[in-house]
């Protein structure tokens, strides 16, 4: 699986088997022979410029660079200056115990302008090995802020075409969501085949147009339910579902409760935005 499949995923579907993250200081010249591994090897480079040569090409990186090599792969590193760098190896795993992947080949993830990363990483470095009190949950709160970020500026520019893409119909979905829009509309809105609409919309919002209305719906219900000034069947007309126990079995569905119990006890936001 890559690691932009998760975009929306669950806290359940990752799990991180591994983390080593060490700094690096090398003269001009220094070589090193990397052997295939079971990890996922990221290399920030602080100062310094590197060339990366494998089977099958080679890679040039520099300073602020955060390179990505895959696992299972081997390579040699010829620096060409002195460098300063850290290196970072993970395992993460799915749900299904399969392996997460950042891409299949090796490549310079993201030029870090901003220097973003050198705190970060220096942080975690330091928290590497430390054993105080909660250090460990420290530890790993660092880490996937990390990784958050690493994925984010990773797959940013490819989630915000696949954005642009459907935002036509995104937008007039959010603005009538009490109409009955179907698939095909919205795709021709945005100048795109149904099956199309469909892949990519996916792809970016983490679900189904028809399960996103619904979202829509019921975070809506739910503000007019909260309000008091209307009936559980008026709520239901008012965000597109004329069938008022159909409303009541889609609210229990995206949020453990009856409609009824909302005046009782209240509920919590569902509906983070994506």
């Amino acid at each position: 699986m890559k690691m932009n499949a998760l975009a929306y995923a669950a806290i359940d579907q990752l799990s991180l088997v591994n983390l080593r993250i060490e700094p690096c200081r090398v003269n001009a010249s220094h070589e090193y022979i990397m052997r295939p591994a079971p990890v996922e090897r990221f290399v920030y480079i602080l100062e310094g410029k590197v060339n990366f040569s494998f089977q099958l090409g080679a890679l040039a990186a520099g300073a602020l660079d955060m390179v990505y090599l895959p696992r299972d792969i081997a390579y040699r590193s010829r620096w060409m200056e002195d460098a300063r760098f850290m290196v970072v190896d993970l395992s993460l795993r799915d749900s299904a115990g399969q392996d997460i992947r950042f891409g299949d080949d090796p490549c310079v993830l993201f030029h870090d302008t901003h220097r973003v990363y050198d705190g970060l990483l220096t942080d975690l470095a330091h928290k590497a090995d430390a054993k105080g009190p909660f250090d460990w949950l420290e530890r790993l709160s660092l880490c996937f802020k990390l990784l958050c970020d690493m994925a984010r500026d990773t797959n940013k520019k490819e989630l915000d075409e696949d954005r642009s893409l459907i935002k036509e119909g995104v937008d007039y979905l959010e603005r009538n969501l009490s109409c009955d829009c179907s698939v095909d509309s919205l795709a021709s809105l945005c100048n795109l085949s149904p099956s199309a609409f469909r892949r990519i919309f996916q792809k970016s919002k983490g679900m189904s147009p028809v399960k996103y209305r619904n979202r829509l719906r019921i975070r809506k219900a739910t503000e007019l339910l909260r309000s008091g000034a209307y009936t559980v069947g008026e709520v239901a007309e008012q965000v597109g579902v004329a069938d008022v126990k159909y409303f009541g079995k889609l609210f229990k569905q995206y949020t453990g409760m009856n409609p009824s119990e909302l005046k009782k006890g209240g509920i919590q936001d569902q509906f983070p935005e994506k």
